[in-house]
């Protein structure tokens, strides 16, 4: 699910139980009627089903939040690329479907990582026409892109001649989220500052200018926005496929990293209170008992 990379770690954008239970019907051949459900971060429902009569014919359904949305936005042009044909109605309470037959796929492989990465490509659609306009010379026609992807946040992509800019809006309900949050963002700023080839990065508790006269609904305890900034060199080759994924998991990122610091804290605090507790276990007063002289009188202390 995860690698780490000097003491952080990056979550997949596959799903590995979508991976998993469509691994052994596409590459192993092992096949039978089944209808599973399982869900993923943000709110987000996926359900796998197998008819008996077709046991070549997969379906995979996933709800998600502002689904139409998305599509407009760029997530069907990739949807329609990436699996052509394969788009069905979807069952009643999911958004999206798609139906493929197992036996006439011309690189499994390549299928079943990209199937599996559905969720990426659904979230990822309208940075992909962002970027892809960037790299036509043509992004300052496109105009502010606004992308709810969970209740309370929000991404914002503001296109230039010259670059990108994705603004995420952050909100923890519980206050030590949001203070442990703080802390994370502005380490993002730091962070940049000694690494050159990085995208420029900004963290701010207010709006960023930006979004400026933009008619939004903006959460007044909210644990602030941060900014990344893409210009065409980050882009270039495999890098906007790289820059597509870490986006569309920067929040998950987040939030992994917020609660393994809690752990850590929590860890460190018990370890703290059982060392104070050995301390106070072996700080028995002692026990003054009758001591005797060597004639056989009570000797006392005075």
């Amino acid at each position: 699910m995860s690698t780490a990379s000097k003491g952080l770690i990056f979550l997949d954008a596959k799903s590995s139980i979508l991976h998993e239970q469509l691994q052994h019907r596409i590459l192993s051949n092992k096949r039978e009627p089944c209808e599973i459900t399982f869900n993923d971060f943000d709110d987000v429902s996926f359900k796998i089903s197998c008819q008996q009569e077709y046991l070549n014919i997969v379906q995979v359904h996933i709800a998600m939040k502002n689904i139409p949305l998305l599509k407009s936005l760029g997530s069907q042009e990739l949807i329609d690329k990436l699996f052509p044909g394969c788009e069905v109605t979807p069952d009643e309470g999911y958004n999206l479907a798609l139906q493929f037959n197992c036996d006439s796929l011309t690189n499994p492989q390549e299928f079943l990582d990209s199937i599996s990465e559905l969720k990426r490509h659904i979230a990822g659609g309208p940075l992909d026409r962002a970027f892809t306009a960037l790299l036509n010379k043509s992004s300052q026609n496109l105009p502010l892109m606004v992308v709810e992807y969970r209740k309370a946040e929000a991404m914002f992509i503001c296109s230039s001649s010259s670059k990108v800019t994705i603004i995420f809006q952050i909100h923890f309900n519980d206050v030590t989220d949001q203070c442990v949050a703080k802390v994370f963002l502005q380490e993002f700023v730091e962070a940049q500052r000694s690494v050159r080839t990085a995208p420029p990065v900004i963290y701010s508790r207010d709006p960023p200018g930006e979004l400026s006269g933009l008619s939004y609904d903006f959460k007044s305890n909210t644990a602030g926005f941060i900014s990344f900034a893409l210009e065409e060199r980050h882009i270039t080759g495999s890098g906007k496929e790289k820059a597509i994924t870490l986006l569309t998991g920067f929040r998950n990122y987040l939030h992994y990293h917020i609660k393994c610091s809690k752990t850590y804290l929590h860890m460190r605090m018990r370890k703290r209170v059982a060392g104070w507790m050995q301390v106070l276990n072996r700080a028995v007063p002692e026990v003054e008992t009758e001591k005797k002289t060597a004639g056989g009188k009570t000797f006392e202390r005075k």
